[in-house]
């Protein structure tokens, strides 16, 4: 057999193993980067997918926090409310501040009448357990209520414990512990006038809380109700307050000289193989009665 037909019947054999191991080699090596770079591009998604969901999520708190900061103090404004838990004294402001520390998040609660009003009817010189009203229309036991003068010089909270549709009238008797037995701190040494302004309340407090749930969250409770997460896998809540001098401070002591509350919902991805991205939603809110 001559030369080149000994070539030609070696190239009819087809691949040799050689080459048919270079090219599973290849193949595996495209393949293994076509399949690393979509597993980056998917990992990369869900990354950007949480951090979407954890600020829409802060979005949604921060907005609620907004809603009831416009109403702060409606009414009474910037008058110290007094009253009473469990018969230690109260004082409470139309936003009551928590200052955390500065390593340490902030607590607030929000003190505001966006749903019934009424007038008294009767002079109120002493604290009464019953409230003489112009009518109960939106009252209801169990609500809290405020009573201030027309001037707005003073102001008590109560809770409403029975509600009587034929007199008119809103008892606040002391079985419930936000009422003090045989009156309340700070009472109008000439009571309160008829005229004066009866309000029912929501009293809500926004903390943070990294260790009752798997992930810290950012808690709301409102007087008399079950606490509840307004935000999931949060990394902080700070709350700023612009003061009528245009600086800012998150312990502003005192509420005389607040102009505006910035709540800040911080927020915080974390991943071993990338850096760790922060953010933050906030708002700047004055009170409509400021």
């Amino acid at each position: 057999m001559s030369a080149a037909a000994s070539i030609r019947r070696s190239r009819e054999h087809g691949f040799g193993l050689i080459e048919i191991l270079i090219t599973l080699v290849v193949m595996a090596a495209v393949l293994g980067m076509v399949f690393s770079a979509l597993h980056r591009s998917q990992h990369q998604t869900n990354r950007l997918t949480n951090v979407a969901e954890e600020r829409q999520m802060a979005r949604a708190a921060v907005q609620l926090i907004e809603r009831e900061t416009r109403m702060a103090g409606s009414g009474w404004g910037r008058t110290v409310v007094e009253g009473s838990n469990n018969g230690v004294p109260w004082a409470l402001y139309a936003v009551t501040m928590g200052y955390g520390g500065p390593a340490h998040s902030d607590s607030v609660t929000i003190l505001g009448a966006w749903q019934a009003s009424t007038t008294i009817n009767a002079a109120m010189p002493t604290s009464s357990s019953i409230i003489d009203v112009a009518s109960v229309d939106g009252f209801a036991p169990g609500d809290l209520v405020i009573i201030t003068d027309p001037d707005n010089k003073s102001a008590h909270l109560f809770e409403c414990t029975a509600i009587n549709t034929s007199t008119n009238h809103i008892q606040h008797n002391p079985s419930s512990p936000y009422n003090e037995p045989g009156g309340h701190n700070g009472w109008p040494s000439s009571g309160y006038p008829t005229g004066s302004f009866v309000y029912k309340v929501t009293m809500s407090t926004y903390w943070y809380d990294s260790t009752a749930y798997r992930k810290p969250v950012l808690m709301r409770r409102e007087a008399g109700k079950a606490a509840q997460i307004v935000a999931y896998n949060v990394d902080g809540f700070h709350v700023w307050y612009e003061l009528q001098d245009g600086t800012w401070t998150r312990d502003p002591g005192t509420l005389t000289f607040v102009d505006k509350v910035i709540p800040v919902v911080l927020t915080r991805v974390t991943d071993s193989r990338l850096p760790t991205l922060r953010d933050s939603v906030w708002a700047a809110v004055r009170p409509r009665t400021f």
